[in-house]
């Protein structure tokens, strides 16, 4: 008798056939995924790129602008001679902030004194005041030497004068008061300039 072997061909597969598919797709869905992030990342380098050349190509022509302003300026100005830039430096030198000397002068002042005048003639700043004399005769000279005394140690003011001098006073009576009159020479060094910070 002879012997067959039968085959089911509507058999399902084997465990181990439907293991394998499933690792074998598994590592197609793994480089699909991949090949995926690395096209992104491609194309998102290639975007970044893109963008940076767009600036600089921005930049340069806001370059090219600038030089042309540049350019036209330089044709539309005067050109400074040495003697015009040797003035301005002269004047530079030599000018004197007022502002801040008049800001000093009135911290210093003290509170029973007034200035009632500032004048400037050759090269000297004249202080016109009046002080109020409480008692004797002789307080009416420590009050003013006091004040004089009080701008020459100010460093910031004195700085750039040659000298700070009583020039001259008087007494008077207004109201009922005793008040002391008096007038402060202050000389400007030559070529001072600005006043300096302490």
């Amino acid at each position: 008798m002879n012997k067959f072997i039968t085959i089911n061909l509507n058999q399902s597969e084997t465990k181990e056939a439907r293991i394998e598919v499933w690792r074998d797709r598994v590592r197609w869905s793994m480089f699909g995924i991949i090949v995926i992030l690395l096209l992104g990342s491609n194309i998102g380098v290639w975007m970044i790129g893109h963008g940076y050349r767009a600036l600089i190509d921005q930049k340069k022509s806001e370059i090219a602008l600038v030089k042309e302003d540049i350019n036209n300026l330089r044709k539309k100005g005067k050109n400074l001679s040495k003697d015009d830039i040797i003035a301005l430096a002269d004047l530079e030198r030599n000018r004197y902030l007022w502002a801040r000397y008049l800001e000093l002068l009135g911290e210093m002042t003290p509170e029973d004194m007034a200035i009632t005048g500032l004048k400037y003639r050759n090269n000297k700043m004249i202080i016109e005041g009046i002080g109020v004399i409480y008692q004797d005769e002789q307080q009416k000279f420590g009050i003013v030497y006091n004040f004089i005394n009080t701008l020459k140690n100010n460093r910031e003011f004195s700085n750039n004068f040659s000298r700070i001098k009583f020039d001259q006073g008087s007494r008077k009576q207004v109201r009922g008061q005793d008040i002391y009159e008096f007038r402060i020479e202050a000389k400007l060094k030559p070529g001072g300039g600005k006043p300096k910070s302490s």
